[in-house]
């Protein structure tokens, strides 16, 4: 079973995205699971979401500690999110419009931001930085692409959903490993 835990800051999607994971899992044919963590959170503050994907029946249902993955919406979350818990062998995916290496984890990095504002994906909070996250969590998963697709055109069908692909598909074909 894979885990991931999503911190970002609220607003920017971290609850929508943990929803596509677990909704691209279960297209690709394996089980979803998306656990969004709510507290007292409010726009701006620190959030977090976890997804589990698994080949199996997923009989935990608790929120993930120590991680496979961590997905930093944020590169100013980096080491908050780190500090909260991930396996020595974990990956760490941030959202930085440079490369941000992460000491003892292998970490990919795409410049989701600058690809949800040159797409004009934006809400009153900002730009919606979900959509590229989810094309380059697929892509570090070994979600095939057309998965990816078929999982956006589900949950917004229609014009909506085209309007995603674009975004989505720059940041699976843009994401990059910068550190092994």
């Amino acid at each position: 079973m894979l885990e991931l835990r999503i911190n970002g800051f609220g607003g920017q999607g971290s609850v929508t995205l943990a929803h596509l994971l677990a909704q691209a899992a279960l297209e690709n044919g394996e089980q979803g699971q998306a656990l969004p963590f709510f507290g007292v959170e409010r726009r701006g503050a620190p959030v977090r979401a976890a997804v589990r994907i698994s080949p199996t029946t997923i009989h935990a249902h608790s929120q993930c500690e120590l991680p496979d993955y961590v997905v930093v919406m944020s590169d100013k979350l980096t080491e908050a999110a780190v500090g909260e818990g991930i396996i020595e062998s974990g990956t760490v995916i941030i959202n930085a419009p440079q490369a941000v290496a992460v000491d003892k984890h292998p970490t990919w990095q795409v410049d989701a931001e600058g690809i949800a504002r040159e797409a004009g994906l934006f809400s009153a909070d900002g730009p919606l930085i979900n959509i590229p996250l989810f094309g380059a969590v697929c892509r570090v998963l070994s979600i095939p692409q057309n998965i990816m697709e078929q999982t956006i055109m589900n949950k917004w069908p229609g014009k909506s959903g085209e309007r995603n692909l674009g975004p989505a598909a720059k940041a699976y074909n843009s994401v990059k490993q910068v550190n092994a």
